[in-house]
């Protein structure tokens, strides 16, 4: 039987560290457990192409597959680490407690992360170098202390996050960046933050999220950010509700209502037909918005939302001309 995932692995307490990660395949997903015991830690630079803890000799460390179990180095040799740049989405498991330093080192192609709340031990400078995580999805115990707020601070960019807690949020936090500036007359540093991601950043009570003062940041983003990261923060927030309050989910559909337009031709051109069946439904498209949202899909190819269009424009004539019959 083929071996296409293997782990370098060893004790580490009553679990197993990871100590080097090899697949044929840029999907690392760490298991659960191995040989019996649960996965609690990844090795410092255990993803990182740098010279690393993990080069040194580890005595009673052994690889492991999940088809065949414990294999030798000779049945692993022409799998390729996944390191650096081929790393592009990794899944942490449940029962993990510690992530080493350097871990993801200048993993500079990782688009998605997917971990738990009860992560608690990362170390320095994880992330550093990951510069295009454009989505992390979080299995969230709110009952307990959580890495979410400690996570966020490490990734300053556009973030999507897919909070999988009692219920579900998709919540987008915008990008923030700071810059040291002279004051020569004080002969001093002053550090100007630019963005609002730095606000939304700061939603937690101790590392417990709050979802209302998430949703009371809004205006800051109709001011300070493109329309089209805003459309997509409302978006996320009015369809998948949890936490959300009464007079919050209002100012989002106020917003959506008066960027129906370009809400529509976003989710056509992206061919996010999902959410463009929930902006047809919900929100009240006039004739003209929907001839500009077809010339939008026609052009980018996008014959589906082409279809779904002209079905709800055909709908729409049909309203008109029984209500004039009547």
């Amino acid at each position: 039987m083929t071996v296409s995932t293997a782990y370098l692995c060893e004790a580490c307490g009553q679990g197993i560290r990871i100590l080097e990660y090899r697949s044929l395949d840029g999907l690392a997903i760490v298991p659960e457990s191995i040989d019996g015991k649960t996965v609690i830690s990844l090795a410092p630079y255990l993803f990182s192409i740098h010279e690393n803890y993990n080069d040194e000799p580890h005595t009673g460390a052994f690889w492991w597959s999940a088809v065949k179990e414990r294999v030798s180095v000779e049945e692993i040799k022409d799998l390729p680490q996944v390191k650096g740049d081929f790393l592009t989405e990794l899944r942490l498991p449940c029962g993990l407690r510690q992530v080493g330093a350097y871990a993801l080192y200048n993993c500079g192609c990782l688009k998605r992360l997917e971990l738990y709340s009860t992560t608690l031990d990362w170390g320095t400078g994880v992330f550093t170098g990951c510069v295009n995580v454009k989505e992390l999805v979080i299995h969230a115990d709110e009952s307990v202390r959580s890495c979410l707020k400690e996570i966020l601070a490490e990734l300053k960019h556009t973030l999507t996050v897919t909070y999988d807690g009692a219920g579900k949020a998709v919540l987008i936090f915008p990008e923030f960046f700071e810059e040291a500036v002279e004051n020569t007359p004080a002969r001093i540093l002053v550090t100007d933050t630019h963005g609002c991601g730095q606000r939304y950043r700061n939603a937690f009570v101790q590392t417990q999220f709050q979802f209302k003062e998430y949703d009371r940041l809004f205006p800051h983003v109709q001011v300070q950010e493109p329309e089209e990261l805003a459309v997509k923060l409302a978006l996320g927030r009015v369809m998948n509700p949890y936490g959300l309050a009464g007079e919050y989910r209002e100012r989002y559909m106020e917003y959506l209502t008066g960027h129906r337009v370009s809400a529509a031709c976003q989710a056509a051109q992206r061919e996010e037909l999902d959410i463009l069946g929930w902006l047809l439904r919900e929100i009240p498209y006039e004739e003209k918005d929907l001839k500009t949202v077809i010339e939008a899909a026609g052009k980018s190819g996008s014959m589906a939302a082409v279809s779904l269009l002209m079905d709800k424009a055909g709908m729409e004539r049909k309203g008109r001309r029984r209500r004039f019959s009547l």
